[in-house]
């Protein structure tokens, strides 16, 4: 059996949805990418200077959850084939791993990704697949992010968490 590591929280950002939001190239619609992405850059900095994942970006894996996911799109694609049209852009499913791949892309992230639908609470969810994937060598760092729509966008909100093991987790476990 796997000793899952104590988390280190380096660094953690919130940003909640609204028109101060900046959009991100690409995602037309809902506020979900923008609200991760607005997350991340609060989390570990900018990518077009110094950040915090400057120089670790194959050591750093990215989890995403939510209850929900891209609420905003899924119902705007509906809206759009009960009408007789079908818009490829409008592919709900699509969003979360484009705006991942987008976040990788922009900070040189080239750990493993994932998303994960949750049933409870999502932070709490992310964090525990953290622990796994540091305790299976997967990665060193961890960006947990999560998100959530609302009905009324100033309440939607996004979350990110860089995280790795406890520095003295590897010494108190003993040789594996």
């Amino acid at each position: 059996m796997t000793t899952l590591p104590e988390l280190e929280i380096v660094a953690g950002a919130e940003t909640h949805g609204g028109p101060q939001l900046p959009r991100v190239v690409g995602f037309m619609e809902s506020d979900f990418a923008p609200l991760v992405y607005a997350a991340v850059r609060e989390c570990v900095g900018d990518p077009r200077s110094e950040h915090l994942l400057v120089g670790v970006g194959d050591r750093v894996a990215i989890v995403l959850g939510s209850q929900r996911f891209d609420t905003v799109t899924l119902e705007l694609s509906v809206e759009h084939v009960n009408r007789g049209r079908v818009n490829p852009i409008l592919f709900y499913q699509a969003v979360p791993t484009a705006v991942l791949g987008q976040i990788a892309r922009d900070y040189r992230l080239t750990g493993p990704v994932s998303c994960v639908a949750v049933i409870g609470d999502a932070r709490a969810e992310v964090l525990e697949l953290a622990r796994v994937l540091l305790a299976d060598g997967g990665a060193e760092w961890v960006l947990g992010l999560t998100v959530e729509m609302h009905p009324d966008p100033a309440l939607g909100f996004a979350s990110a968490d860089l995280v790795r093991a406890d520095p003295g987790w590897a010494e108190r476990r003993g040789p594996s």
